[in-house]
């Protein structure tokens, strides 16, 4: 009975019936809209939760200049544009990304996202790391400041803040009015906090949060926050945290920056571990609409710096294809257009040869008579020319033919001639046929030539 369920369940019916079922519920059960959000290209031409099209807009209405570049990074950049180069769909090759940084070394500024093992953040030795999809709470950072008044004066500053809403301008005050926050103290406690409890990783960053008065317009990004930052080499002194995390590597949790700023030569570079800080989900609340300008502020050469927002290695502009490229081999080398000319030479002769619009005449084709049709249409023609000569001279070299004599030397009439010396009794019938093949005779007396030679060849069978 067992044997019976068992097979009766390993039936393929049976087995493909679960798991399209299995199939179903999971597609219709499993939420997909915090999937979304989290995932996605960060274009500034997005609407998507994903994209960024609310910072590039956003920025143009405090006053930014805005662009979209659609070519690649190449040549020598302008060293007062602010470049914003955010999780690429087509890495940036070593070339772009060395014109790049030439650019901010001589005062441009650029804001970008570190993937593990793309040249960026090779270059800056700094990758994002520990990506979790619940997101890490925010335990310390501090609120970017525009650059020192020999770059951007005073009067500029505040020209940029009062283009900013009422909502922006109450938190900018909520987070002038804390305390000032010291991140190394913080850190130290923090380890102090973690020998004293075995609380969870929210208490611990609830104790760390107390400690380092955390502005609210940063605090407001935990969870939010889906990696953070290692860096290969020692940070330098100056360098800006924007942004830390409680990450938890191997069930210990450790305090790890998420967002920070580095001064590289006359510019600045601001590396986010989450580039989806900036995307549109997050803009929609009052509270999220403060940090990416600020970073703007932070990393600009000035403050009627261009911000050129990269969309070429999201998909956009002109991009090299196998197309284009056996378009080139084609057409620019002579190899290439002597190819092309058999081509079309071998593509015509393929039309020439191949189905026409117009069906072809069919071709008549003689069928050979068969040798029993070839006897008769030539015994009907003899009879027509009354060819009794070439018939008996036929029918004699038929009958020497049949009994091996005609390799030999001599003609027919003498191979008969010796038939009659060396047979006395066949004499009368070989000069029936010597004289058939000299003489015309009638067909009566041509019916008769068949006797004669069924007698010479029976005789010479005996």
């Amino acid at each position: 009975m067992a044997d019976r369920l068992l097979d009766r369940l390993l039936t393929p019916k049976f087995v493909f019936g679960t798991l399209l079922v299995i199939i179903v519920l999971a597609s219709l059960l499993v939420p997909n809209d915090k999937a979304d959000e989290v995932s996605g290209a960060l274009s500034s031409l997005s609407y998507e939760r994903s994209g960024v099209r609310g910072w590039y807009e956003g920025s143009q209405r405090l006053g930014w200049t805005v662009k979209r570049r659609e070519e690649r990074f190449h040549g020598t950049l302008p060293e007062s544009a602010l470049y914003v180069v955010l999780a690429p769909d087509i890495e940036p090759t070593a070339s772009e990304v060395g014109a790049l940084l030439a650019a901010v070394r001589r005062g441009a500024g650029l804001v970008v996202s570190a993937e593990r093992r793309s040249p960026l953040a090779d270059s800056l030795h700094l990758y994002s790391d520990d990506f979790q999809y619940s997101g890490y709470p925010v335990v310390a950072g501090a609120m970017p400041t525009p650059r020192a008044p020999d770059s951007l004066t005073m009067a500029d500053v505040a020209a940029m803040d009062s283009a900013a809403d009422d909502t922006t301008a109450a938190s900018d005050s909520a987070s002038a009015n804390d305390e000032d926050f010291e991140e190394p103290d913080a850190i130290q406690s923090f380890d102090s906090a973690v020998s004293r409890s075995q609380r969870t990783r929210d208490s611990l960053a609830e104790a760390v949060r107390r400690r380092s008065r955390v502005p609210s317009a940063l605090a407001a990004y935990s969870y939010h926050v889906h990696a953070a930052l290692t860096a290969t080499r020692p940070l330098p002194r100056d360098t800006s945290t924007f942004l830390t995390v409680i990450a938890v590597s191997r069930l210990v949790p450790t305090v790890k920056p998420a967002a920070i700023g580095l001064p590289l030569g006359a510019g600045r570079v601001v590396v986010l571990a989450d580039p989806g800080i900036v995307r549109n989900a997050l803009l929609d609340e009052h509270k999220l609409v403060v940090l990416p300008q600020r970073l703007l502020e932070w990393a600009a050469p000035g403050p009627r710096a261009p911000v050129i927002f990269d969309e070429y290695h999201h998909g956009m502009g002109r991009h090299g294809s196998m197309m284009a490229a056996i378009r080139r081999a084609l057409t620019d080398t002579s190899v290439g257009r002597a190819g092309l000319q058999v081509m079309l030479a071998g593509l015509v002769l393929l039309l020439a040869l191949g189905a026409r619009p117009i069906a072809p005449r069919p071709h008549l084709r003689l069928e050979r008579r068969s040798p029993l049709e070839h006897v008769g249409a030539l015994s009907r023609a003899y009879m027509q020319k009354q060819a009794t000569r070439l018939a008996a001279r036929r029918l004699v070299h038929g009958l020497r033919r049949r009994h091996g004599t005609v390799a030999r030397s001599g003609d027919d009439e003498a191979w008969l001639r010796r038939i009659a010396d060396r047979y006395p009794a066949l004499n009368p019938n070989v000069e029936r046929l010597v004289a058939a093949t000299k003489l015309p005779v009638s067909p009566r007396d041509f019916t008769l030539l068949a006797d004669d030679i069924d007698t010479i060849e029976r005789t010479l069978r005996t």
